[in-house]
Parts: structure tokens; C-alpha cells; sequence
């Protein structure tokens, strides 16, 4: 008599079919989401060029500019962001078609002399615009 030994071969596991768990990337989605509409709308805020604002106690913030005119104290001027000069400020403000339910926001640096701030308000009146305010610091 032989002994034989039966030796139990163990069967595979049927393999499980890999799942996509959406919970966790739908909060990732949704956190990226939020973060780029909060980090959009931090840079909307000013649209003209950093310049050292005259202070003001009774001062407006203005959160829906439409125009900004800002004026360098090297009398350098810039219609929102691209650079200009005080005789084409009318012909850029027509070309953007800004009338007279517009705002233009005057941002002059303190040192900017008076006439060239009367100059250039003066170009945009010729555009149509009615509606001006003057950028200032709170203080």
C-alpha cells in the first residue's frame, strides 16, 4: 500500500473588477473650483496701476469700475492697463465705446500738477463720459 498524499491546490479568487471611487475627486473638483473663483475675483479688483493715492477721510470704494485713467507722477498716462497719451485718450475711450452711463475712475498720483488731470477728464467729456470719481486712499 502506498500512501499517497493528496495535496489541496488552492483555486485563484475570481479577480474583482477595479472601481472609480468619484466621492473623493468630485471634492477635489469642487475645492479647485472654488479656489480659482476666489483667486479670479481677488485680482479683478483694480483695474489701473498701483500709484501713490492722496489720501481722502471721506472716501468711496468703488467696486464696479468700469474705466480707469491713471496718471504717473512722470505725468505718464495709461487707459486701464495699456499706455496712451492725453490726445488720444478720446479716440481710445470712442473705440471702447464708453458713453455717458459709464464710470471713469481718475487715478492720478498726488504729485501729478492739476492741468494734466483737467486735461485728461477733459478728453474723456469729449468722449461722452459724465460720470467721474477720483481714486483716493482712506485716511
Amino acid at each position: 500500500m502506498s500512501m499517497r498524499k493528496r495535496v489541496k491546490i488552492a483555486r485563484r479568487k475570481p479577480i474583482e473588477e477595479a472601481e472609480v471611487i468619484v466621492i473623493p475627486m468630485i471634492d477635489v473638483m469642487m475645492f479647485l473650483l472654488f479656489f480659482f473663483m476666489v483667486a479670479s475675483l481677488a485680482m479683478v479688483v483694480q483695474s489701473g496701476l498701483p500709484v501713490n493715492l492722496p489720501k481722502a477721510t471721506t472716501s468711496n470704494d468703488h467696486s464696479s469700475q468700469n474705466i480707469t485713467i491713471t496718471i504717473m507722477q512722470n505725468n505718464k498716462i495709461y487707459l486701464n492697463t495699456s499706455p496712451t497719451t492725453v490726445e488720444q485718450i478720446k479716440a481710445k475711450l470712442e473705440s471702447l465705446k464708453v458713453g455717458e452711463n459709464n464710470l471713469v475712475i481718475i487715478n492720478a498720483d498726488k504729485h501729478v500738477e492739476h492741468g494734466m488731470v483737467v486735461a485728461a477728464m477733459d478728453e474723456a467729456r469729449k468722449a461722452g463720459v459724465t460720470h467721474f470719481a477720483i481714486a483716493t486712499d482712506r485716511g
